[in-house]
């Protein structure tokens, strides 16, 4: 690029001597630049020197190919042959003197410099740079799995059930959401940083805050600090997906400007990939360093069925409910030590839980470890370490490498002879170099803000299932069909729901090269709405299959693939997008813009778990009400034996429910039989919900129309020239 570099200032000879070592460094060996000076054309005194050039590149030459453009003292130049690290060189040139010291670099490895491919890699090569943005999206699409931490969190005092001062779903959930607006604001606020010092040094630095993010949640798990969790996995972990998750993608998407859906799902899909692998591996270890509270016996409603032969009142405990709701051992009872602090199991709470072995009954609280403090850190030394391995092996192309197959199209200048032809053409922009600046595209067009209600819409309910899968298939299936609906069974469901986002991230990106971005975004829509409209529907019929002896099977299959498709989508909604921004706006500021359009899914995060946990919590108070009711018309007794106060006192029935001790699952074993667990239908306005959001996506999505980037550009162009003109 020398020619174009010099040509406003080289005299008409050193012009095609330029050109000539132009044309003879394409295939030649790596040659290396520090400094080039010469003179202006009347070679006066007074003008010597006057034009300055510093070409930093990483290529070598002899200086026997230097003298091409050193044919006269007034056209002199120095070849530097030392590498640039820590170099102070002298340059005299007609008697004047510069000099040029490079700066030190602690990691050159993780420089933007390093990451920079040739200009000539063979098209061919071009997917040696996808293994290194896989190993960092493998890395960081664990964030996804965060709903397999959700039970254990909730339960991080009680181990077996919620103690009174354990963390509730209300509590928990909106930490992922704080991950995902961190991960938002950071994409916008850091986009153009990401696209300044490269993807090597953004994802290594991502990788460091993600896995200080998931130490310090586990250092927060321990001390039963919720605000450490917060500023771990929400906040550090946040910032780590951010730079983890739009280098690489924005970096392989510049490999394929021919096929930017392709590139983005290749890309993305190893990010679902990390998020399908993350449940199996936070599951083995969480129970590899689980440890199962003290028991303390059974209690008498769960027991006198089976104490034939035995005196009853040897065989449970007993129990007494403190004025603040939680409940002791009482001092009457001939099992366990009186005063001693307990939670309640239930036999649907013990069936979650692989590593208890004793039964549903009175655990001693304050004994036992859920290992999820253990297993944060595990995955964040892990995770940490692949994330920067990956990192240092990540590349971007030339600023001007085009595919074999857009060569001729953007490089014409190699089949024409003539410089001055040669110069012209080779002011014709190269497809990654179009584009409208990010400011631009979010203040001044009709496009951006209804791609960002899009986004907003589409993913709201996604992120809602993502962040409490385990929890929602568990509380949802579990009670209807207990046989099928285990523990490894809802691991799976979590991983399953990875598999399909990295599926979908792939397919649906490659698929919206042959059918549009904008038609792939509507048919998002029509999967998506009846999906989750249908849902709660699902859970119905179930209950009345079971109710009537049948197989509920095929239902729990219908949902669990039907969960899938939709996550599918979820996935494909951000696989699609960053090519969905090139479409309309042009690759050049595709990063930058991305990072702005994912507030959208900041938002989204904060408007899916948190509605999530608040419609659910709403139908949690319903269900209880209703419940409560039946049990005062039936066998209010039976109430006052289990927690020690009056049904209807209800000053004492909200400290119970404050202290987790009064739970839906406590109340329907009291219940009359017969009574339907409401349970199932606690997430069914959030179906609702979510369904109505992605009706308004689709709607917002079919208003978008395409825009003449070129024509807009070249606008822009000229009201800045014009401006600086008149400044000047």
């Amino acid at each position: 690029m020398i020619h174009q570099i010099l040509r406003s200032s080289l005299r008409p000879g050193f012009q095609r001597r330029a050109n000539r070592f132009h044309s003879h460094s394409q295939s030649s060996a790596p040659f290396l630049f520090s400094a080039i000076r010469f003179s202006d054309d009347d070679g006066g005194a007074n003008n010597r020197g006057s034009t300055r050039y510093l070409l930093n590149t990483t290529r070598r030459t002899s200086w026997h190919d230097a003298r091409y453009m050193a044919r006269t003292p007034e056209e002199a130049f120095l070849v530097n042959q030392h590498s640039l690290q820590n170099v102070a060189s002298t340059v005299e040139v007609m008697g004047t003197e510069e000099k040029f010291v490079e700066k030190k670099e602690w990691f050159p490895e993780f420089s933007k410099k390093a990451a920079v491919a040739p200009p000539h890699v063979p098209s061919s090569q071009r997917l040696y740079a996808v293994p290194a943005a896989w190993t960092v999206h493998l890395s960081i699409g664990a964030v996804y799995a965060y709903s397999m931490f959700t039970p254990s969190l909730t339960t991080s005092l009680g181990v077996v059930s919620n103690a009174p001062m354990d963390w509730s779903h209300a509590e928990v959930l909106p930490v992922f959401s704080a991950a995902a607006v961190t991960f938002g604001l950071t994409s916008a606020a850091l986009g153009s940083w990401v696209e300044k010092v490269g993807p090597r040094q953004a994802c290594a630095t991502g990788a460091l805050f993600w896995s200080g993010g998931l130490i310090t949640s586990a250092v927060g798990v321990d001390l039963h600090m919720l605000p450490l969790v917060y500023a771990g996995y929400g906040l550090l972990g946040g910032i780590g997906w951010a730079m983890m998750y739009t280098a690489p993608t924005t970096s392989v998407m510049k490999w394929f400007p021919d096929k930017r859906g392709l590139a983005t799902g290749m890309a993305l899909s190893a990010f679902g990939a990390g998020a399908a692998l993350a449940p199996g591996l936070i599951q083995a270890l969480v129970d590899c360093f689980a440890v199962a509270p003290d028991f303390v016996g059974p209690l008498s409603d769960l027991s006198a069925a089976t104490a034939t032969g035995k005196d009853v009142a040897n065989s449970f405990v007993e129990l007494t409910t403190l004025p603040d709701g939680s409940q002791v051992v009482a001092e009457t009872s001939m099992m366990g030590v009186p005063g001693q602090p307990v939670v309640v199991a239930t036999e649907t709470d013990v069936a979650k839980l692989s590593y208890v072995h004793t039964g549903p009954g009175a655990y001693a609280l304050g004994t036992g470890d859920t290992g999820a403090g253990k297993a944060f850190v595990s995955l964040g030394l892990i995770y940490g370490v692949l994330g920067v391995a990956g990192s240092r092996f990540m590349q971007i192309p030339d600023p001007v490498w085009v595919p074999d197959s857009m060569r001729e199209e953007h490089h014409p200048e190699e089949a024409s002879p003539d410089l001055e032809e040669t110069m012209v053409k080779e002011t014709s922009k190269t497809p990654n170099d179009v584009g409208l600046p990010a400011s631009y595209v979010a203040t001044n067009t009709v496009q951006f803000p209804l791609l960002w209600v899009s986004v907003l819409g589409n993913s709201t309910g996604g992120l809602a299932l993502l962040s409490s899968s385990k929890v929602m298939l568990t509380d949802i299936w579990a009670g209807i069909a207990p046989d099928l609906v285990t523990t490894s069974f809802a691991t799976g469901y979590v991983s399953a729901l990875g598999l399909g986002m990295a599926v979908g991230r792939f397919g649906w990106a490659a698929f919206s090269d042959y059918l549009g971005r904008q038609n792939t975004y509507t048919v998002f829509g029509l999967i998506g709405i009846p999906m989750m409209g249908m849902a709660p529907m699902l859970n119905h019929w179930a209950i009345e299959a079971a109710s009537a002896g049948h197989s509920v099977a095929p239902l729990v299959t219908t949902f669990y693939a039907g969960s899938v498709l939709a996550i599918s989508c979820y996935g494909g909604i951000f696989s699609v997008l960053p090519a969905y921004i090139a479409d309309l706006f042009g690759p050049k500021y595709a990063g930058p813009i991305l990072g702005v359009s994912l507030t959208a899914f900041a938002t989204a995060a904060v408007g899916g778990p948190m509605g999530l946990a608040y419609l659910r919590s709403q139908s949690v108070d319903a269900a209880t009400d209703n419940l409560l009711q039946t049990i005062r018309t039936s066998d209010p007794s039976s109430f006052e034996q289990a927690f020690g106060c009056s049904i209807n006192d209800s000053e004492q029935i909200s400290r119970l429910m404050d202290a987790k001790t009064l739970t839906i699952q406590r109340l329907v074993e009291l219940a009359p039989t017969g009574t339907i667990d409401p349970t199932p239908f606690l997430y069914d306005s959030t179906c609702y919900a979510a369904a109505g959001m992605m009706g308004v996506a689709a709607l917002a999505n079919l208003m978008i129309r395409p825009i003449n980037v070129r024509e807009v550009e070249a606008q822009l162009e000229m009201k800045k020239a014009t401006k600086d003109v008149s400044e000047t």
